[in-house]
Parts: C-alpha cells; sequence; structure tokens
C-alpha cells in the first residue's frame, strides 16, 4: 500500500498543477485590459493617425514558457487630406512577452512577431505630403528629456528572436516624381537576437506580382523577387557587414557584398558592390516583362555580357554616395525555340555614373544600341547629364522594323496578327532652358517617322490598321502630314501640327496645336467598351460597361471636327461639325451642329475631368429643333428615368435647355446632380393610351381625353434635386382646354394639378384634379367640391330641368339628383372598365388578377359618388341654411 506520505505528496502536487493551470487560464484575462489600454495609450500619445483594432487577445500556451498576444483586424488610418487612406492593416498581429514582465511596470519583453497578410499603402503628394508622417512633432525641450527619461519609460523593450511577415500587400505612390510599386504575396522572416550587441541575423525574402513605373513608363510588371542574407550586426554601433547573401530578380542571381552603416546624425555611409559571374544575356531580359511572361524557358542567347554596380559613400538628405552600373553587350544573339527567325548582332553599352553628391551630377550614357531583327537594322543612342537642374540631352534613333516579321522571331500565340512597316531617323540634342524658352536655335531636333500598312489585332480589343501615319518633326514643331487609321469599325483622318512635344516627353509639360480631324464613322461604344468576348459570344453596344475617358491636363489643342456619324451608347449623332478645344483638362465646344433624335442640334458646352477623374462635368447650352419623342425615348436613358411619359408620345418637339451634371464612371448623368432650365415646344404632338389621360376619360365620361392631339404646346421646366418641375401650361383638345402643371421625380412618381374644361358636360364641365402614383399607375382625384358647385349653379341658373326658383325643396331635389347622377355615372362607368379588364384576361391567374383590380376601381368610383353626395349637403345646408 502507498503510504500516506506519499499520498500526501502527490494530492499537494496534483492542487498545484490545478491552481497553476487555472492561474495561467484567468491570467490573460487580469492583465487583458492593462494590454489594450497600454496600445491604446501609447499609440494615442505618439501618432496623428487613428488606431484601431477589432480584438485583443492573450494566452499563455500559445507560445509557452512566453505570453502570447493576438492583436487582430488591426487599422491604421490618415487624418485630414489622407482621411481616407488606410496606412496599414493586418489580420493579426502575434507577438510573443516574457510572462514575468507582464508583473512589471517597466514595460515587456518582447522575443517573437507574426504579421499575417499585412497592408502598407504610402503615398505622397506632388507637394511633398506624406500619409507615413503620423508621429506627433517632440516639445518636450532636453532638460524636460531627461526628466522623463527617469521617471517615465515607454511600455515596450524589444528583445527580439524571431520576427516573420506572411503574405504582405505593400503599395508605394509618389505624384512628386509619378513613380509607382507594388508588390504581393511578400514574405519575410528574421531570426537573431536584438537584444545582443553583436548578432548574426537571417534573413529570408520573396515576393510576387512586383510593379515598378516612373514617369508613366512601366520598367517591371509581374516580376518575381527574392534574397537569403547573413548580415554580421553592430547593433551597438548601427553597423551591418553583409556575409553570405544571395539576392534574385525574376532571372537575375546578384551577390552584393559590403557594409552599411547607420549614423548618429540620421545619416548612412556605406560601401556596396555587386559580385557576379554568372550572369548571362538571357537573365538581363527577364526584367522585360513580355519576354519574361511568355515562353522565357524556350528563350535561347548568345553572347558575351558583363555588368557590375556599386554605391560607396555618404547618404544623407539630398546628399548622395558615388555610385555607378555598367552594363555591356557584345555580338549577342537571341532565339526562341522553334521560331525561323532570330534577333542578332545585339550590342549595348550602357553606364549610369555619380561621383557623389548631387543627384544633378548624374550622367547616363546609352552609347551604343545596336541589332538587327529578321535582317533589318536598327541602332539608337541617347545621352543625359545634369537632370535635375537642366536636361543637357542627346538621342538618335535610325532603322526600319518589318512588324510581320515579329512573328517569325516572338512566339505571339494566336490571339495576336501584326503586320506593318515603321521606318525611324530621328536626331535630338539640347537642353531643356532652351525648349522652355521656345529658344529652338539652339536645339537640335529632325527627322522623320513613317507607319505604313499596319495591322493588329489582340483577342479581346478592336482591330487596328493604319493605312498611313507620317510625320517629320523640327525642334519647334512636329508635322502631322497624314494620319489613316482604322480602329475596330471607326475610322481618323487627321492633319495638323503640335508644338512643345519635346517638353512633354521629356518633362511632362504641356503640348500644344491644331489638328483637323474627319470621320465617317466613330463608335465610341466599341472603343471605350469592354468589348471582350467568350467564345462566339457577342457583347452589344448598348449593354457594353463604358469607362470615362479622362482628358489629361498638358493638351492645349484646337481640333477641327467633321463626324458623319458618332455612335455613343444609344445616341447616333449624325453630321458632327465644329470646333473642340481641348484645354486644362476639358474639352470645349464652340459651337458643335449636328443631326441627332430626328431633329438638328447647336451645342455649346463643356465636359471636364479637371476636378475628378472619376466623376467628370458636364455643362451645356442646348438647342434642338423638330426632334422625335419616340427616338428621344429609345436613345436617352435619362429620359427613360426623369419623362417616361414620352414612349407613348407621338410628334415632335423643339426645346432650348442650359443642363448641368456630373457623370458617373459609365458616362452616363448623376440625376441626383443634375440642373437644368428650359422650355420646350411642340407644333405636333399625339398621346395615345397614357394611363394618366385613361383615368380622367373614365371618370369624366369623356373619351376624347384618352387620345391626346395638341397644337401650339409650350411648356417651361427646370430640373433641380432628382425633379422635373413643370410650369403651368395649356392643352387645348378641340374645344377640351386642360391646365396642367407639378413635379416628376426619379423614382417616376408624379405630383400633378389638372384643370379641365369640357363644354356641355354639366357638372363635369370645370373639374380640377390631383394627379399622384406613377405614370404607369396613377391615382386621380378629383374636387368633389367644384362637381358639387357646378350641379348648384346648373340648377339654379337653369330652366331645363323644370324646377320652380322659389320653390327651395325642389331646388335641394334637384341638387341631390344632379350629384347621384353624376356619381352613378363614375360607379358605372367603373364597372364597365372592370367587366373590360375580365373579359381581356387570357389565363386563370390574369383573370384573378383582373377581377381585383376591377373591384378596387368600382370601390375607388362608389367612395367618389359618396363623396359628391356628402359634397351636395354640405352645399345645400351653407345654400339654403338646411336640409329636410
Amino acid at each position: 500500500m502507498m503510504n500516506k506520505g506519499l499520498k500526501k505528496g502527490l494530492k499537494i502536487t496534483g492542487v498545484t498543477v490545478a491552481v497553476i493551470l487555472v492561474f495561467m487560464l484567468v491570467l490573460p484575462f487580469m492583465f487583458k485590459d492593462k494590454v489594450i489600454t497600454i496600445v491604446k495609450k501609447e499609440a494615442n500619445e505618439m501618432l496623428n493617425a487613428k488606431l484601431d483594432f477589432e480584438s485583443l487577445d492573450i494566452s499563455l500556451f500559445s507560445h509557452f514558457p512566453s505570453a502570447s498576444i493576438e492583436l487582430n483586424g488591426l487599422t491604421l488610418s490618415g487624418i485630414d487630406d489622407f482621411e481616407n487612406d488606410t496606412l496599414v492593416s493586418a489580420e493579426s498581429i502575434d507577438v510573443a512577452v516574457n510572462v514575468m514582465s507582464l508583473f512589471s511596470d517597466k514595460g515587456f519583453d518582447v522575443n517573437y512577431v507574426v504579421l499575417d497578410k499585412p497592408s502598407i499603402k504610402a503615398v505622397k503628394l506632388a507637394d511633398g505630403r506624406v500619409n507615413w508622417d503620423i508621429m506627433k512633432p517632440d516639445t518636450v525641450d532636453v532638460e524636460e528629456e531627461k526628466t522623463v527619461e527617469v521617471e517615465g519609460e515607454s511600455s515596450f523593450r524589444l528583445k527580439l528572436k524571431n520576427f516573420k511577415i506572411a503574405d504582405a500587400t505593400i503599395v508605394y505612390v509618389d505624384d512628386s516624381t509619378h513613380m509607382q510599386f507594388y508588390t504581393d504575396k511578400l514574405n519575410l522572416k528574421l531570426s537573431g537576437d536584438m537584444s545582443a550587441d553583436m548578432t548574426d541575423i537571417d534573413s529570408k525574402l520573396s515576393c510576387k506580382d512586383i510593379y515598378f513605373a516612373m514617369g508613366g513608363i512601366s520598367y517591371l510588371k509581374q516580376a518575381e523577387a527574392g534574397a537569403k542574407l547573413t548580415v554580421s550586426a553592430d547593433l551597438k554601433n548601427n553597423k551591418f557587414i553583409l556575409k553570405e547573401n544571395t539576392l534574385s530578380l525574376n532571372a537575375i542571381v546578384l551577390n552584393l557584398d559590403g557594409w552599411v552603416a547607420l549614423l548618429d546624425d540620421g545619416a548612412m555611409d556605406m560601401d556596396l558592390k555587386i559580385n557576379t559571374s554568372e550572369i548571362n544575356f538571357k537573365e538581363i531580359l527577364s526584367l522585360i516583362p513580355a519576354i519574361y511572361q511568355n515562353n522565357f524557358d524556350k528563350l535561347r542567347t548568345t553572347g558575351n555580357m558583363s555588368l557590375t554596380a556599386f554605391a560607396k559613400g555618404r547618404m544623407a538628405g539630398e546628399n548622395m554616395p558615388q555610385f555607378g552600373l555598367t552594363l555591356g553587350v557584345k555580338d549577342a544573339t537571341l532565339n526562341y525555340e522553334g521560331m525561323p527567325a532570330s534577333v542578332d548582332g545585339i550590342n549595348i553599352g550602357a553606364s549610369v555614373s555619380n561621383p557623389g553628391g548631387s543627384l544633378d551630377k548624374t550622367i547616363i550614357d546609352l552609347s551604343e544600341f545596336r541589332l538587327s531583327m529578321a535582317g533589318n537594322p536598327f541602332k539608337a543612342a541617347l545621352y543625359a547629364s545634369t537632370p535635375i537642374s537642366d536636361l543637357n540631352f542627346k538621342a538618335t534613333a535610325d532603322g526600319t522594323v518589318h512588324l510581320g516579321k515579329i512573328k517569325d522571331i516572338y512566339p505571339l500565340g494566336d490571339s495576336i496578327t501584326l503586320s506593318g512597316i515603321v521606318t525611324a531617323d530621328l536626331q535630338f540634342a539640347g537642353r531643356m532652358s532652351d525648349i522652355e524658352k521656345e529658344n529652338y536655335q539652339n536645339i537640335r531636333g529632325e527627322g522623320t517617322l513613317t507607319v505604313a500598312d499596319m495591322d493588329l489585332t489582340m483577342k479581346g480589343l478592336p482591330a487596328v490598321a493604319v493605312k498611313k501615319a507620317q510625320a517629320s518633326v523640327s525642334a519647334k514643331a512636329m508635322s502631322l502630314s497624314q494620319l489613316d487609321v482604322k480602329v475596330g469599325k471607326s475610322d481618323i483622318q487627321a492633319h495638323g501640327s503640335l508644338s512643345n512635344y519635346l517638353a512633354y516627353v521629356l518633362k511632362n509639360e504641356t503640348i500644344k496645336g491644331s489638328l483637323t480631324v474627319t470621320s465617317s464613322l466613330l463608335d465610341l461604344n466599341e472603343l471605350m467598351g469592354d468589348s471582350e468576348t467568350s467564345g462566339e459570344e457577342t457583347v452589344e453596344a448598348d449593354t457594353m460597361t463604358l469607362s470615362v475617358i479622362e482628358v489629361p491636363k498638358n493638351i492645349d489643342m484646337t481640333l477641327s471636327a467633321d463626324f458623319k456619324k458618332i455612335l455613343f451608347q444609344k445616341m447616333e449623332l449624325d453630321n458632327v461639325t465644329g470646333k473642340l478645344i481641348v484645354a486644362d483638362g476639358a474639352v470645349r465646344m464652340t459651337p458643335l451642329s449636328l443631326n441627332a433624335f430626328g431633329g438638328a442640334m447647336v451645342a455649346n458646352g463643356i465636359y471636364s475631368t479637371a476636378e475628378s477623374v472619376v466623376r467628370p462635368m458636364v455643362n451645356f447650352d442646348l438647342d434642338i429643333q423638330k426632334a422625335s419623342f419616340e427616338k428621344t425615348f429609345e436613345q436617352l436613358d435619362m429620359i427613360q428615368k426623369i419623362v417616361p411619359i414620352f414612349a407613348k408620345t407621338g410628334g415632335t418637339y423643339s426645346v432650348k435647355v442650359d443642363l448641368k451634371s456630373a457623370l458617373d464612371s459609365q458616362m452616363s448623368p448623376d440625376l441626383s446632380s443634375l440642373t437644368a432650365d428650359g422650355v420646350i415646344q411642340s407644333n405636333d404632338i399625339q398621346l395615345q393610351n397614357i394611363e394618366v389621360f385613361s383615368q380622367l376619360a373614365t371618370l369624366l365620361k369623356n373619351d376624347k381625353l384618352k387620345n391626346i392631339e395638341a397644337k401650339d404646346l409650350k411648356i417651361s421646366f427646370t430640373i433641380k434635386d432628382g425633379k422635373v418641375k413643370t410650369s403651368p401650361f395649356d392643352m387645348k383638345l378641340g374645344n377640351i382646354t386642360m391646365n396642367l402643371s407639378g413635379v416628376t421625380g426619379l423614382d417616376q412618381t408624379i405630383d400633378y394639378r389638372a384643370k379641365i374644361n369640357i363644354p356641355g358636360a354639366g357638372a363635369l364641365s370645370n373639374v380640377s384634379a390631383t394627379i399622384g402614383g406613377t405614370f404607369s399607375k396613377p391615382s386621380i382625384k378629383l374636387n368633389t367640391d367644384e362637381v358639387v358647385k357646378n350641379a348648384v349653379t346648373n340648377v339654379i341658373a337653369s330652366e331645363v330641368l323644370g324646377v320652380d326658383a322659389e320653390d327651395i325643396e325642389a331646388q335641394k331635389a334637384a341638387i341631390r339628383k344632379q350629384a347621384e347622377e353624376a356619381g352613378n355615372k363614375l360607379i358605372a362607368t367603373a364597372k364597365s372598365e372592370s367587366e373590360k379588364l375580365i373579359s381581356k384576361a387570357s389565363n386563370p391567374l390574369a383573370k384573378v388578377a383582373a377581377q381585383a383590380a376591377g373591384k378596387k376601381l368600382v370601390e375607388e368610383a362608389e367612395k367618389q359618388a359618396q363623396k359628391l353626395k356628402d359634397e351636395a349637403e354640405k352645399l345645400i345646408e351653407k345654400q339654403y341654411g338646411g336640409s329636410e
């Protein structure tokens, strides 16, 4: 048997283990609020930004014996101009903390950090402001800093052993230099004792889908990069020596040797150089996206190649270290496996150098670039210096490219066909300052560029055919002597001249010029839309998704236009002539005449993306003469939404209107922002089977109101806040006069007032009505007070009834009779209409629906009839002082 001492010891041990387990479960909850308070307190004190997270959890089991702190759903957003930007976000951040440091007020010892799916978006505006400048300024003086350091240290101390980032996304946008960088699936692992003075830090980095562009030119696209580094870190002196390392970009694999030191004044000192002996020409070609992304494994190259690069010296602020890069290719060739032709005689000599100091000392020298593509020679050269202060440049290009031979060299696949000849002989030299001051006598610029018989087809895009494009250049201007191009079904012919083109190309300044443009057909639906098809399917023009046309701000050009036909959305515009002035991010029409909607139109106005590229503004003054109601309804979605009555309106109209609106992403008016004032006139208008007038005809027992033919109609209207408001206007229908006014909403609701005069209709000869509901389901209420008043007038003034003027009781009876007869007419008409609805029903379900609709119609008529009787009694009371 187990002795009592052993039993007692096991019991104590069991209780102790249980207490420890309970303590480990309870402890996180004890410190959770403390950690949340510290995190938010530190953030609020340090940041000019909004820090938020969904939850913060603490566990003693995940990384035992360390405590695990997990932050989920982290977001760090900017303020002021960056209010809508999320600088940092992460699905989760997992931190391992020394348990004993949780009991101390001196802070936490962090030794393990994992960031899962973090996203970083850094933005630099054109004026130099950045969204990552979120640290609050330090206003504490030196003496106070010393006191603060003694009295209260930060709540975090870093003793990091491992650091990991999984599936990160990084975006950098610099508007000041027009630079963009993006990478996805970035993974990073760091390990090392960050708390030691000296340590070896091992790191492994990989990232995919790298995109890099500057000045509108894409240098990397869908690239891949990686790094394996072992760095000897002197953390006390902030010096890092590269030991074993490998860097890769696409197929290029390099070794980087040297060291980097972080100095106390914020500067950086370095001595770095690329050291590799195994790089070849094919690896350099992997930097070209079109080559790397298409059958790169089947590319074969020969030839000698050299690549060296270094950076040495101090970098502080705008002071740069000495750096240089040289690239040399000698007698190289490339061809794809199985392709009949190759590119031969490739010779490249290029260098970038800077002796240190200012970036303005940088010299770019592409002294040689020669090749022969399927027997067609081409050569170019470029030299550039003082790029910051006053760009000094010299560039030449000379050669002929037979586009049809590209398919013999490069595997285009079945999705692309290409043919044609491009010939270039261009020479440029000078300084940017002479271009800006228009000292063209100091600039050398001459040559010709010709494209002939070019045909390009790509899957998902309209076919492009350039019959001929020919331009000659001088230092001052580029003359386009001929342009004859066809894109899809559209054709364009143009000629004219462009000035300031060198500043436009080199410094993105404004290009100026004048062009004469003609076309027999311009199909904007095809040019703007997503015309990609699947299999044999086609996309109809009116269902395409259009996109906004941006007007560049650096174009100042006058276009003399003559277009025989333009297709845009559902509209067909014919004989479009006039001037278009493109400037400051807007297109102005001054004026433009055309045929549209079966009539003629003159348009003055502006289309602008100056303030917003995603929300353009239009401001037009339109004069439309004798247009068709039917065609206008068919071609304009805006009319279908705002004035659905056009669907059943025949005849023609003329309108003068001033219109202003924002456009949405599909180039359609944003009806909530639309404002307009105008007058519409018609000498020939027919309204047939309009439910509003059909119901009026039924209630007033007059079929003339069902099919309206009006002359000399004139309506003043305004559009604001999503509503069309019409001033009172008259419609003359033979001897019937109708006066209408009211409002139509974006949701097609209507709120109108009608005054109707029908000679010889007795009590119903002068009636007013309120029209609500919608055009398809109107709700009409007659002013029964007026009906009864008319009945009283008819009874008192008429001898037809045979009532003695002094016989008051007979007059009362006659008034009641008039009201009852008018009500009975309403009920009889409603019953007749109900029977017609039921008889037209084609199946049992439709018959049930018709019966319900007919019943509702009769019930409404009965209510109106009873109201007539009630109003008759009220007027008898008022006229004669009481009833029987």
